[in-house]
């Protein structure tokens, strides 16, 4: 079943740990491309992200509806597995989720992560809330349809559920016309069904937030980096696709020099 891997790789071996970069939910490796892949690779470091399977070109195993975060874990690790030395990995959102779930039985390479506007060990019990409490209607096609698309195609939606006020429109369409379905079975592990069993980080982590991030709060970010032991760095006026956003650089920055400590 391949996966795709784009990659930025120093053709001499550097003393930084790679990157691999875990896209969030409805996303692919594409999401990653430019900013971040090229900053990191900039700063030395060889970077891989990864579609995980059913997304963007990466070929899957049944249908996506019923895929597991248990299936993504194994991508992770089928794509960490196949990079020789240190390797550093970076979650956005349900690719944060998956980073949980993989730490419990992490490669020996891995030397640290960070969690960008993770979904949080607890579940998204705050999230369903709130669709529920602004978008009624949506919220049930979605159950009933099993499917995420009401919700995310409509343009003035996933910029409030997603994206600053001041994103660009011309911005919006690029990310729009890439977004796809998710697995309707892994958005009910990350609510409650399927739910990290990890009390500590076996690696040092970088747990980050975005303050204006309608998808996960500021209060669900700052209690899973207590239960990790470590504060929470939230990124003042920033939203939920915070690497896509203006200001990402100092997001990056924070992770190199994180990086780079440990």
């Amino acid at each position: 079943m391949p996966l795709e891997v784009i990659s930025k790789i120093h053709s001499e071996q550097t003393d930084k740990p790679s990157i691999v970069l875990i896209h969030g939910a409805c996303m692919g490796a594409w999401v990653w491309e430019g900013n971040f892949m090229d900053y990191f690779y900039a700063a030395g470091h060889s970077v891989y992200a990864l579609s995980l399977s059913h997304h963007a070109n990466s070929d899957g195993d049944g249908a996506l509806r019923w895929t597991s975060i248990r299936r993504y874990v194994q991508d992770l690790e089928e794509v960490v597995d196949g990079i020789a030395g240190p390797v550093f990995l970076i979650g956005h959102s349900m690719g944060g989720f998956t980073i949980q779930h993989y730490m419990k039985h992490p490669a020996k390479q891995v030397v640290g992560a960070a969690l960008l506007c993770s979904a949080p060990v607890y579940g998204l019990w705050h999230l369903i809330g709130k669709l529920i409490l602004h978008y009624p209607i949506h919220f049930f096609q979605s159950v009933i349809q099993m499917s995420w698309l009401p919700v995310m195609k409509d343009a003035s939606r996933l910029k409030r559920v997603m994206f600053r006020n001041d994103f660009q429109e011309q911005q919006m369409a690029p990310v729009m016309s890439k977004l796809q379905d998710e697995s309707f079975l892994a958005f009910l592990e990350m609510v409650f069904l399927r739910l990290p069993k990890l009390k500590r980080f076996p690696v040092p982590v970088l747990v980050v937030g975005a303050e204006k991030d309608y998808l996960i709060s500021i209060k669900d970010t700052q209690r899973m980096a207590r239960h990790y032991g470590v504060d929470a760095l939230i990124v003042k006026d920033a939203s939920h696709c915070l690497m896509l956003e203006a200001g990402w650089e100092m997001v990056a920055e924070k992770i190199k020099s994180f990086a780079h400590q440990h």
